[in-house]
């Protein structure tokens, strides 16, 4: 099955796959654009007279790359896998499996990437321990019927959990800490970041 519904004939089925079935959620025009900045950057850098500054372009190159290749890679191989031994993630690169018994909760959530990504909701899971990871394609832009369809997910996960989904205080405590602590490091990223152009506006 590919995610569509939850049932197989009159005997509901937990297995189930969700991969791309529309665009990528990620605009192409971004894409686009990133790729013509980076054939700029490799046109002056082939062109550049003065090879001492060739570093900074070789830096905006990997850069560039580093976002397109990954964007590309998660297009081909990204998918939530969902069986009765357990739930895997598979993005560009890594590909994360946990058994039911070490999963928490799956949430959805309201995507903070809304103003770049068409989906407007998308869904995590949660370890024991409060971490989360993202599920690839498991959002209101792949599934129109995404909110039914993860409560159908939650339901016929439960038994193979062995227990009902129920909140507890020590994990959502960890859940919260580790929230304040992505913001944090969101913060400090940024920072960086406009440190970085600021020197490498300097150093032109």
């Amino acid at each position: 099955m590919s995610g569509d519904n939850g049932y197989f004939g009159d005997v509901r089925e937990i297995e189930r796959e969700y991969r791309r079935r529309k665009t990528l959620s990620v605009s192409w025009w971004q894409i686009a654009v990133t790729v013509v900045i980076g054939g700029n950057i490799v046109l002056q850098m082939a062109t550049n007279p003065y090879a001492s500054k060739r570093w900074y372009v070789i830096a905006l190159v990997v850069i560039v790359l580093a976002r397109v290749v990954p964007a590309v890679l998660y297009r081909q191989r990204g998918r939530t896998i969902v069986g009765a031994q357990g739930i895997t993630a598979r993005d560009a690169i890594q590909t994360n499996t946990w058994a039911w018994h070490d999963v928490y909760d799956i949430r959805a959530e309201l995507n903070t990437n809304g103003r770049v990504e068409r989906a407007q909701w998308t869904t995590y899971v949660y370890d024991n321990d409060g971490r989360r990871t993202r599920l690839p394609y498991f959002d209101d832009w792949q599934l129109p019927d995404f909110h039914a369809e993860l409560a159908d997910l939650r339901a016929v996960s439960a038994p193979h959990r062995g227990a009902a989904w129920e909140l507890r205080p020590d994990v959502e405590d960890r859940i919260l800490r580790r929230a304040r602590d992505r913001k944090v490091w969101g913060v400090v990223c940024i920072a960086a970041f406009i440190a970085l152009c600021m020197a490498f506006v300097l150093l032109v």
